[in-house]
């Protein structure tokens, strides 16, 4: 057999260290020993190592190198996890024989040449809390715990998607997600969900601060006084010249004759009282416009209570330069 197809197993006092078992086979040391089955097992994993059916050869290294921890076994399970993308998994497996085997096992140096080949491959992910995240959040990666010396440590992870969760007592969970390529550096801040209002986890109710209630109220009935006052505003100006436009057409009269023929300086009135007449129709007409509507804003503003429940509405630029537009 070849360097990767020998089974042959760890010396007892490589056993004893027990390193690659504990990372790579959870459960290896829980399992009963079966050579015979382990030996079928990874014959198993060889065909289908070849045949490139790693979904298929993966797990029978694994279970073999559980039922009978042999180096063979957890090399070629190496193997097959970096065929089938798993780096991080493949890179702690290599070094782990790398660390464990004998000087003098001929598998040593392809450990470590396969361990520093996966080195610049291997994403990391850096967990860290949220500010504000009550410090008994449990957090978990990918179902792992990730314990309070992980948090803010850049830990190797498999490329693909990661699920993170968060929670706390009294928290409801809250999943956070990263996708991570080959090399990849990721950071997530992560806490649980916060607590609904009123919940058991809520303090007590503040009162509302003086003038906060029917603030919506007020803004609406403000808003319509103003437009009223710009309306009579409009037509106060409208009525001045509308008189300066009948005063100059008077004045005009002098210097015309009853063929209403004008010498000079009652052209220059008679144009004068035009656009004073001008500006007195435009001037009634934003007026009265302003004026309806302030009436229509004083007259339908909300109560208080309704101004309290109604919703309120959030506009922000989400990714694109679309308009997000958030009711809360």
């Amino acid at each position: 057999m070849g360097r990767l197809s020998s089974r042959r197993r760890f010396p007892a006092e490589v056993l004893a260290l027990g390193g690659a078992a504990l990372l790579a086979c959870p459960d290896a040391s829980a399992q009963a020993r079966d050579p015979a089955a382990a030996e079928a097992l990874f014959d198993a994993g060889r065909a289908a190592l070849q045949a490139k059916d790693y979904e298929t050869a993966c797990p029978k290294f694994r279970e073999s190198y559980e039922l009978d921890p042999a180096p063979g076994a957890l090399l070629n399970l190496g193997d097959c996890e970096e065929k089938r993308g798993k780096i991080a998994t493949a890179w702690s497996i290599f070094r782990q024989l790398a660390r464990d085997l004998p000087a003098n096992d001929d598998r040593r140096p392809i450990a470590q040449a396969r361990a520093a080949a996966l080195e610049g491959r291997v994403p990391r992910l850096t967990i860290r809390l949220a500010p504000g995240a009550p410090v008994d959040t449990a957090v978990r990666r990918s179902g792992i715990p990730v314990g309070a010396g992980s948090l803010g440590a850049p830990l190797p992870v498999d490329p693909g998607e990661v699920q993170v969760t968060a929670t706390a007592p009294g928290r409801k969970q809250k999943t956070f997600t990263a996708q991570l390529a080959e090399g990849a550096q990721a950071e997530l801040v992560v806490a649980p969900e916060e607590p609904a209002a009123g919940g058991a986890s809520a303090g007590p109710a503040l009162p509302p601060k003086e003038g906060s209630q029917g603030t919506g109220s007020s803004t609406w009935r403000t808003a319509g006084w103003i437009g009223a006052g710009v309306g009579a505003v409009g037509i106060g100006l409208g009525a001045a010249f509308g008189l300066r436009a009948l005063g100059k057409k008077g004045d005009a009269e002098a210097y015309c004759n009853e063929a209403n023929v004008c010498g000079e300086q009652g052209i220059r009135l008679q144009e004068q009282g035009a656009t004073a007449g001008t500006i007195s129709t435009v001037a009634f007409l934003v007026g009265a416009a302003a004026l309806g509507a302030g009436a229509v804003l004083i007259f339908t503003a909300p109560s208080p209570a309704q101004a309290s429940s109604a919703p309120r509405a959030m506009v922000g630029v989400v990714p694109g330069g679309a308009v997000a537009k958030v009711i809360f």
